[in-house]
């Protein structure tokens, strides 16, 4: 996700910087909720909001206010839901990038990643929902998407989580993280915030204004997760 600045007469770069937000380790109604469970990365059994359809519960939250029944086409285009998806350890911006839903067949789940990531996400816009009155990322109900198993272009684990402008995308970590990063709710809050602040002030991703959207993420990261004022130390 780049901004690139050309000539217009010669097509030469002048300036070009990358937009992803990222944690580096440089240290209508909506219908009644279908409530599954199943245990985090933190060894916790989580309630989740989930959705279900002809007896497959997918990794879409249909239980919030946001939520849009009359324009969803379900399970496919989710409209102001919290959605998590699983990215099959593809990369993004490659071409063979092919994610898929998350399902489970019963009522509980055993992918303790993506319990994680769902979760977070639930509480991260919690957080907005009731502090600010903040109807999900871009303020609209836009649907919060966030993608688990995300590895490198090369295949190689991702130590990182970054917000890509639409969504949230969670490593495994490698060298530096010790865990998924989706385990973190600080980390997922640190990313939704870029989101937050992309849509609200829409902040340059370089120099000062670069360093004031990080800051703002982590203060809110830290807001979501009240434990400590640190960032990721559960990864």
């Amino acid at each position: 996700r780049w901004e690139v600045f050309m000539d217009a007469y010669s097509g030469r770069i002048l300036d070009a910087f990358s937009n992803v937000c990222s944690m580096h380790h440089h240290c209508e109604s909506s219908p009644p909720p279908n409530v599954t469970s199943g245990r985090d990365l933190s060894g916790t059994v989580r309630a989740l909001n989930t959705y279900s359809i002809s007896g497959t519960s997918y990794m879409i939250d249909a239980s919030r206010p946001m939520f849009n029944a009359g324009a969803s086409n379900l399970p496919n285009d989710p409209i102001g839901a919290i959605w998590t998806l699983d990215a099959r350890g593809g990369f993004p911006a490659s071409s063979g990038f092919n994610p898929d839903h998350l399902t489970t067949g019963g009522s509980s789940w055993n992918n303790e990643v993506a319990v994680s990531a769902h979760y977070n996400a639930g509480q991260a816009y919690e957080y907005f929902a009731n502090t600010f009155g903040r109807n999900s990322i871009d303020g609209n109900g836009g649907t919060i998407i966030s993608f688990i198993d995300v590895r490198e272009q090369n295949g190689q684990e991702m130590d990182n989580a970054f917000w890509n402008g639409r969504a949230m995308f969670y490593g495994n970590g490698d060298f530096a993280f010790s865990q998924p990063l989706a385990r973190s709710l600080d980390v997922a809050g640190h990313e939704m915030s870029h989101g937050v602040i992309q849509n609200e002030a829409n902040l340059e991703y370089r120099n000062e204004s670069g360093a004031l959207n990080e800051s703002f993420a982590d203060v809110f990261g830290s807001m979501i997760d009240r434990d400590d004022w640190l960032i990721g130390e559960e990864v």
